[in-house]
């Protein structure tokens, strides 16, 4: 019996410490796709659900990644911080302070913890309303069921953000949006130009294909936090098992969808065959690719 519980708990202390590495540590995704409605490459930096979390001092190893990157464009689709945690708004905003150095441009939707944040009623409002207009102030450009006609690399690109209403977040129910449901917040997709969508929950990933999407960009999930090989997530944040859009590139409709594993985590801080991911993507002119390059 000694020698048993002497086993169980030898194996308890290696997984904390493997587990205390492995949340320091993030990966960089790469992903290659065309499109007949790009003239020259576009380069996309995804960053998702950092939830106010750093990696080294003042986050300069992912700074550093995305510098590597040479991104056209940054795309945040939502959950740079946690709701409830306003001590720590600081943080991600002195990552959006360093991004804004890069001179690239920043374009930002909210996440479940950003509206959440951003209720009257809600203890954090103040706080947060003084973090939304610094990030603006930095010229980070917040689209909340907004859409934004950019030029990039000589593209003319439509960014649009979606800000899903709560109802969708909540625990231990299917989520459900209308089937018309992101025309009647963001109108119609633009089918003149590239038309990018960040959308934070990855669920409605056929939903945003239809409605028009050539690219979008997700997170929320988490990757699942805890992955089976062979398997893929165990469960998503509304407790939802084996969630079919967990992360990585999915093709709908020869749209393309990328939902990103997330950099940070909070209430459940563990990651087991899910490692935090940096993700960029490559949009190259011609037919669809879509095809990972590099994990």
């Amino acid at each position: 019996m000694d020698l048993l519980i002497g086993i169980i708990s030898v194996i308890v202390i290696v997984s904390l410490f493997w587990q205390r590495q492995e949340l320091k540590k993030f990966r960089v995704t790469q992903y290659e796709t065309a499109s007949l409605k790009v003239g020259k490459e576009i380069k996309i930096v995804l960053i998702s659900d950092l939830h106010s979390f750093t990696y080294g001092k003042d986050n300069e190893p992912l700074l550093q990644a995305v510098r590597r990157a040479a991104p056209d464009l940054i795309l945040i689709p939502g959950d740079l911080i946690v709701t409830k945690k306003t001590e720590k708004y600081e943080t991600a905003l002195r990552f959006l302070r360093a991004l804004s150095k890069l001179q690239v441009p920043v374009f930002f939707s909210n996440g479940n913890h950003e509206s959440k944040a951003q209720r009257q009623d809600a203890d954090s409002y103040a706080a947060y309303q003084r973090y939304r207009n610094e990030m603006e102030r930095l010229g980070v450009t917040v689209l909340n069921n907004q859409s934004r006609i950019i030029q990039a690399g000589g593209t003319s690109v439509r960014i649009s953000g979606l800000e899903l209403p709560l109802s969708c977040y909540k625990k231990g129910k299917k989520p459900y949006l209308k089937e018309d449901g992101i025309k009647k917040l963001l109108g119609s997709a633009s089918k003149e130009h590239l038309q990018i969508l960040l959308a934070h929950h990855p669920a409605f990933a056929g939903q945003y294909a239809a409605w028009g999407a050539d690219v979008t960009v997700c997170g929320h999930n988490h990757g699942g936090l805890v992955c089976i090989p062979g398997l893929g997530s165990v469960i998503s944040p509304q407790f939802i098992p084996f969630p079919k859009y967990d992360a990585g590139e999915f093709t709908i409709g020869g749209r393309k969808v990328y939902i990103s594993r997330g950099l940070g985590t909070h209430t459940f801080h563990i990651r087991v065959f899910n490692r935090a991911e940096l993700v960029v993507i490559s949009i190259k002119p011609g037919q669809d690719a879509g095809m990972e390059v590099s994990k």
